[in-house]
């Protein structure tokens, strides 16, 4: 008995000095990440080095998760009603063949989220061509290079941009890498949702919790989209099955895997860094059940890989201007947004307009089930049988999810009735889909129909739900139709080098390594125009502008946002009716400058 106690104080002793160790860590972390560095500095820092920090943690995390696969296999929970395991696997990848190929039959690959999606594909171009974390503003072919100038530090977190140069780098740069990355992560998303489900409920609570989500019409959007939201998803799904795995069995290898998981988690949205406390007291709680403190290298320079995480944001808070407020707001967040935004996820849930993309049955499903862990989980943590790890990091990473929501509630911009809002609420929607398995299994106890008529009731949601919301393509009204049928109209003309001159963002022309301005901007350069039609170094010139009704009778003008002056003389090319819209694309013939003409008279 003394040599044991012995034993367990030189342990304690030892850890200590560990936690000393990684306690100084965490110190240097905060202050170099919120005190030692300006704004300006870290934005630099991250233009230059942040590319080079992510590929790091990403290549040291793959490393870990492969060391941890063989431990992936585990099943827990009652497994009698599975079926053989070889048709079981059928099943499962039956269903997601199933579920991708009505999504992609019904859902184009294009940004559904305007601008958004354009900016990380442009981080990501300068990412793959340049090592550089930043967005381009302009850009130019110099020497048959096409090379972006004057970048920026965008808002949005890089470590999607960093994946998509990730495949450019392998396939060559084109921007529907952007869409197959997501559609990539679709799979990937369910078998994970499945995989933890299986954990909780066999594998019919897997099936259960992969249908919910899949027939969500949120998802299928976003799989088919170029947003940030797809990854989000998928890491904070891995971060919950890693930390059950570190749960079940702490270890060094188990807690490298689940720290270097949460860092890149962090990356994936802003609001996503709130994780890592739920990371935190995942670790914790393994520390107290295997009754002893586990460290690894990469636990302990886990708060310094969170650094860059700091600085951006410190450069977002400290750059109003990427904030992108309407003219009445002053600050992001506020309790003035709250009764709004509450009542928009109220009215989001609940919902049954088409123009919408939830889901009445999955809200409905998942509510109870939430309700259920509330009422029932959380009060018996302490009895053995409601102690499975995964539960456990589950419920963990639900209370995230929470507090993610309240402070969406403060946010200016976060009314999920709002089509470009919605996606917020996705994580919630995996925290549904992951509870209701809990209720299926619950109620199963004395109704074994109930996976069943819940997969039944699942399939005729999405056929009289899902399908029509698809179909519907809310996202067309956003301005994304039109932006899509000017770039095809462009690139199904002759291969010239042409400048557009666009009334709308430039990006959209960047990414297709097409130079481009905004329409007030030439207007204020007309000089460098008169340049490039009398010393081209363009082809061509092409504008485009929007073209509204004025009267009861059809007669359409161009809005005065896009007018450009008298002397500027433009060819009409085509047209396109968009609603009450027509987009027109025209090219630059000639401008007949005042100020040429009166200093030619003077002379």
């Amino acid at each position: 008995m003394p040599s044991r106690s012995r034993n367990r104080q030189e342990l304690w002793q030892l850890a200590s000095v560990q936690l000393g160790g990684v306690g100084l860590v965490c110190v240097a972390a905060v202050y170099i990440g919120f005190l030692a560095v300006e704004s300006e500095t870290a934005e630099r820092l991250i233009n230059h080095g942040g590319y080079f920090i992510m590929a790091g943690t990403f290549a040291a995390w793959l490393v870990c998760l492969w060391r941890l696969w063989p431990r992936f296999q585990g099943l827990a929970g009652d497994n009698r009603q599975a079926p053989p395991e070889r048709r079981g696997w059928w099943w499962v990848f039956a269903v997601i063949g199933v579920l991708m190929s009505a999504v992609v039959g019904m859902e184009s690959m294009r940004s559904k989220i305007l601008y958004d999606e354009f900016a990380l594909q442009s981080t990501a171009f300068n990412m793959h061509y340049f090592r550089e974390v930043a967005a381009m503003v302009r850009g130019y072919e110099f020497m048959g290079t096409f090379t972006s100038l004057d970048n920026y530090l965008d808002k949005r977190p890089y470590f999607y941009p960093f994946l998509v140069s990730l495949v450019h780098d392998f396939t060559g740069y084109r921007p529907l890498n952007a869409y197959l990355l997501n559609l990539a992560l679709m799979p990937i998303a369910l078998l994970l949702v499945f995989d933890l489900g299986r954990q909780w409920h066999g594998w019919w609570g897997g099936l259960v919790a992969m249908v919910l989500l899949g027939v969500l019409p949120l998802f299928g959007q976003n799989a088919t989209g170029s947003g940030m939201e797809m990854i989000n998803l998928v890491m904070l799904l891995l971060a919950v099955r890693v930390g059950g795995i570190y749960l079940r069995s702490p270890d060094p290898s188990s807690l490298s895997a689940f720290c270097l998981t949460t860092v890149l988690l962090a990356q994936c949205r802003y609001e996503s860094a709130l994780f890592v406390a739920c990371a935190g007291v995942v670790i914790l709680w393994g520390w107290w059940r295997a009754d002893r403190v586990v460290l690894s290298p990469a636990a302990a320079l886990t708060p310094l890989l969170l650094v860059p995480v700091a600085w951006h944001n410190k450069v977002l808070s400290n750059t109003p201007v990427l904030w992108e407020m309407r003219e009445e707001q002053t600050s992001r967040f506020g309790w003035e947004y709250v009764p709004d935004n509450a009542a928009g996820v109220i009215e989001f849930f609940l919902g049954m307009d088409r123009d919408a993309s939830n889901s009445l049955f999955v809200s409905a499903v998942g509510a109870l089930g939430l309700a259920m862990v509330a009422g029932l989980v959380i009060p018996r943590l302490r009895q053995p049988k409601w102690q499975d790890p995964h539960a456990i990091a589950g419920l963990v990473f639900m209370f995230g999810v929470v507090a993610n929501l309240v402070l969406l509630l403060f946010y200016f911009w976060s009314r999920f009735t709002d089509p470009m809002a919605s996606r917020f609420s996705l994580p919630l929607y995996a925290a549904m889909c992951l509870s209701a398995v809990g209720l299926v299994k619950r109620i199963e106890t004395r109704w074994r129909w109930a996976t069943p008529v819940v997969l039944v009731l699942a399939f005729l949601s999405f056929v009289g739900s899902a399908v029509p919301k698809h179909a519907h393509h809310i996202y067309s009204r956003m301005g994304i139709d039109e932006l899509e049928w000017e770039r095809r109209t462009v690139a199904a003309m002759p291969d010239h080098s042409r400048l557009v001159v666009t009334n709308k963002s430039t990006l959209v022309w960047l990414l297709d390594k097409t130079p481009s301005v905004l329409i007030d901007r030439a207007v204020l350069l007309e000089d460098r125009l008169i340049h490039q039609l009398n010393e081209p170094t363009f082809q061509e010139i092409l504008v485009t502008q929007a073209l509204r009704p004025v009267n009861a009778e059809g007669y359409h003008q161009i809005i005065p946002e896009d007018r450009l002056p008298d002397h500027f003389e433009l060819e009409t090319l085509v047209e396109r009716r968009f609603g009450t819209k027509i987009s027109r694309i025209s090219r630059l013939t000639a401008i007949h400058s005042p100020k040429v003409f009166s200093s030619t008279e003077h002379e």
